[in-house]
């Protein structure tokens, strides 16, 4: 970044010491991270068409309360509800809030839910480019850098680029991230198919680790994927990689209804059976995606710490 840039960007209010307490729980072991808040907006009546950044600005009180939601039934870190919040991605839902105001709410909604440790989401932008000298990897190279700033000057402790499809598409991200982070924590989640490979390249998983980390991921993962998926890809991820490792796999995928409305399937003892298995092969962070609720969290909660006691004893 330039001088200006530098100085429009200033680290001086990032939460470092928020961000080593989260670093110092990480290192103790499996760690349970909350589930969705989009999907669960979007399950309100009348509210499927709703962008879920949105609701940040016009029912902030709603997102608290699927936060408080989350946190009662044994989330320990929150994740903001930001994951299409770059200013690409609010224009396209035709939302005129800054992406400084969005982020911003966004935080605030999740710290009233008594979010102790809190991550910020970042989602692809949607900017395609093909060559970095060209007007389009800057342009989303900038997106990125915007509201990771927003969202690390806002008070989140990391920010995490979650379900990045292809290598091509995570590369701004990464940059943008970087140009801001000043040292803050950075975690990467790939969406990944049944047999570990990224949905949109193709590459495999260990690969894809390999690469976030040389380019500075804290923490490395695999989101919206089966539980199969997820089950495959943990141990893989552990035998490749040297930091914190990530799970978070949807409910279902998704089917519409008869009035055309998005709906998922949840099996909360299915996540939760199969969560103990993650944790032993070295999961750190354990959460959910899309279509899963609370109760999910809540099942996985109570696996996590049942084993946890036979362990102990």
């Amino acid at each position: 970044m330039d001088q200006d840039q530098n100085q429009l960007y200033s680290t001086d209010s990032y939460d470092r010491a928020g961000a080593d307490r989260l670093l110092g729980l990480l290192s103790t072991g499996a760690v349970l991270m909350q589930g969705p808040v989009g999907t669960m907006l979007a399950s309100e009546l009348g509210a499927q068409d709703v962008p879920a950044a949105y609701w940040n600005m016009a029912e902030p009180q709603e997102v608290t309360r699927i936060h408080q939601q989350y946190a009662d039934a044994g989330a320990q870190i929150l994740l903001t509800n930001t994951f299409q919040a770059t200013a690409p991605a609010l224009k396209r839902d035709h939302i005129e809030s800054s992406v400084n105001l969005v982020c911003a709410e966004a935080v605030a909604a999740a710290h009233a839910a008594g979010g102790q440790n809190l991550v910020g989401s970042i989602g692809p932008c949607g900017i395609e480019w093909f060559h970095k000298d060209e007007p389009e990897y800057r342009l989303a190279r900038d997106a990125y850098r915007e509201q990771a700033h927003a969202l690390l000057a806002a008070g989140v402790q990391a920010c995490m680029l979650e379900t990045f499809t292809s290598i091509r598409d995570l590369e701004p991200a990464v940059a943008g991230v970087a140009d801001v982070a000043d040292g803050m924590p950075m975690f990467i989640s790939f969406a990944v198919d049944d047999g570990g490979n990224l949905l949109g390249d193709g590459l495999n998983v260990e690969a894809a680790c390999i690469w976030a980390e040389k380019h500075g991921a804290t923490a490395v993962g695999v989101n919206c994927c089966s539980i199969a998926a997820a089950t495959l890809c943990v141990p893989r991820m552990a035998s490749s990689s040297h930091g914190y490792i990530m799970v978070r796999p949807y409910a279902s995928l998704p089917v519409r209804d008869d009035e055309g409305c998005l709906r998922w399937s949840e099996d909360a003892e299915a996540l939760a059976t199969a969560s103990v298995r993650w944790a032993t092969d070295g999961a750190r962070i354990i959460g959910t995606c899309c279509g899963a609720t609370p109760a999910s969290t809540c099942a996985i909660a109570e696996e996590l710490d049942a084993c946890h006691r036979l362990v102990e004893e």
